[in-house]
């Protein structure tokens, strides 16, 4: 009886170191499925570009034209270049130059008093006095202005002044000359006159 148990044991000994040996040669013969590949979707552009509509030219019988979409029997189809592009070119900016100034030359204008002397004293019992100016400069004006007693008196172009019903006394006087719109280019040099009228109990 001892003899069958040990037996017993023995086979089932054998029968489980059967089984590991089977397992492990199945684990390392079978070989391993490789990983499916990756899944790659690619995106495709389903959008369709939109067709531009059909426009149609329309000449009614007064020569009337017309655009419209809708097609008539008297309607003409248009065609277009789809590359067309609404685009307005900007317009260039401006170069903006530097403001340019003129000089203008400077001119030389001088007047000068011939007749009378300075501190002259003149007698004339009517009061007539005769003022005399020339130009100097290189540059000539048209228009002599006489300023006596500080007011203006006179204006030519000659240059010569006479004078009548001047009180008897000290009178300041020069000359001026001026443009056509009255704007003074040069000026003489203040003087001064002294009038002597004879007195009507000296003559009595």
């Amino acid at each position: 009886m001892r003899t069958a148990s040990r037996q017993f044991s023995l086979l089932l000994s054998t029968l489980a170191y059967g089984l590991a040996s089977t397992y492990v040669f199945a684990q390392t013969v079978t070989p391993k499925t490789p990983p499916p590949p990756p899944l790659v979707v690619t995106a495709t552009n389903t959008q369709t570009k939109a067709k531009p509509a059909q426009i149609y030219k329309v000449i009614a019988a007064d020569g009337t034209i017309t655009f419209t979409d809708k097609p008539s029997d008297n309607a003409e189809p248009m065609t277009f270049d789809i590359k067309t592009q609404n685009v307005v070119d900007s317009a260039p900016t401006p170069t903006i130059l530097p403001k340019q100034t003129t000089t203008e030359p400077k001119r030389d204008y001088r007047v000068t008093i011939q007749s009378p002397e300075p501190e002259a004293t003149i007698r004339n019992n009517l009061g007539e006095i005769a003022i005399k100016a020339t130009q100097s400069g290189a540059s000539k004006a048209s228009i002599y202005r006489l300023v006596f007693d500080d007011a203006p008196y006179a204006s030519n172009s000659s240059g010569v002044f006479k004078l009548n019903g001047i009180h008897r006394g000290a009178h300041t006087f020069k000359v001026e000359l001026i443009n056509n719109t009255g704007k003074t280019l040069a000026s003489s040099p203040t003087q001064t006159l002294y009038l002597h009228q004879a007195s009507a109990l000296i003559n009595n």
